[in-house]
């Protein structure tokens, strides 16, 4: 349902940049207005998403950047009963949307010793998305807003998380 509300937002924001751009070019007098028309429109058709777009762009390149610490012994630790840490939300800064970076810790349950240790990066919505409230979840529109490291798919088979 949502990508239709999504499709009727971008026709009718294609109509009235359409309707604008020609409103423009009436008053000039040049043979290439077509061309010029279709280059305003390509350029600015994106332009309600440039953020995401951006954003998109800066948050591939954290998760790219993402690793997971693993323990020196964790190979003969396997079974063991995990705690699960969070650490405070950390801003991060410069982005073009607003993300943040969490620290999660799993510490052994007997003797608290760091087994694995990586950071979730999240990424809030855009202008757009928060101004007109087009999504309720909170992640972009146009990306999904999380990342965590390909490998912490093995602390939740070969590890008992307790809490």
């Amino acid at each position: 349902m949502m990508f239709f509300f999504y499709l009727g937002f971008l026709l009718i924001w294609f109509v009235v940049l359409w309707l604008v751009v020609k409103g423009i070019m009436r008053g000039m007098e040049s043979r290439h207005k077509s061309v010029i028309t279709t280059a305003i429109i390509a350029v600015a058709f994106p332009l309600p998403l440039a953020d995401e777009i951006v954003g998109a762009i800066q948050f591939s390149a954290l998760c790219k950047s993402q690793v997971l610490y693993k323990a020196p012994d964790m190979a003969e630790r396997k079974g063991t009963n995990l705690i699960f840490i969070a650490h405070e939300k950390v801003e991060i800064k410069g982005a073009a949307l607003p993300m943040t970076r969490e620290v999660w810790e799993y510490v052994g349950e007997s003797d608290r010793s760091l087994l694995f240790r990586y950071a979730v990066i999240k990424a809030d919505q855009g202008f757009l998305a928060r101004t007109v409230r087009l999504n309720d979840g909170g992640n972009p529109l146009i990306f999904t807003g999380v990342c965590y490291p390909k490998e912490r798919k093995a602390i939740f088979s070969e590890y008992n998380i307790i809490n």
